[in-house]
């Protein structure tokens, strides 16, 4: 609640364009929203909500990747899960900064943080506790 505090009050005060970052954790998911702007359209900042979920399996990980396609199909664009550099699954997702409310700014975090402390369990369930974070 802490960090929705402060992203409210930076949202409030006409400063949440600046650069932000901080970090969370819901449930066993650990997670970041950041602000930033993107290389290729620096004048419209996005909010971004990640979680890590798991990490990819060292061998034969295709089975993960079809089961992380079918659960994306379920988020009808409201997030999806990606793959990172270092190997790590994360549930993402993302709105441009420009005319979002309140409202807006906490649904994307809460619900983003929900699904992915639900889902780390059920991925971590069929693919081994040992890929936890």
């Amino acid at each position: 609640t802490e960090l929705i505090e402060e992203l409210l009050t930076r949202l409030v005060t006409g400063r949440l364009s600046e650069r932000f970052e901080g970090m969370f954790r819901r449930g066993s998911a650990k997670g970041r929203v950041r602000v930033l702007r993107p290389p290729d359209d620096p004048e419209f900042p996005l909010l971004t909500v990640s979680l890590e979920v798991m990490r990819v399996p060292a061998t034969d990980p295709c089975a993960l990747y079809a089961r992380l396609l079918e659960l994306n199909d379920g988020f009808e664009c409201r997030a999806g899960f990606c793959l990172t550099k270092n190997g790590m699954v994360c549930l993402e997702s993302g709105r441009p900064l420009e005319e979002i409310d309140a409202g807006e700014l906490v649904d994307l975090i809460v619900w983003t943080a929900d699904r992915a402390d639900d889902l780390d369990d059920v991925l971590l369930d069929e693919f081994g506790w040992d890929l936890a974070p």
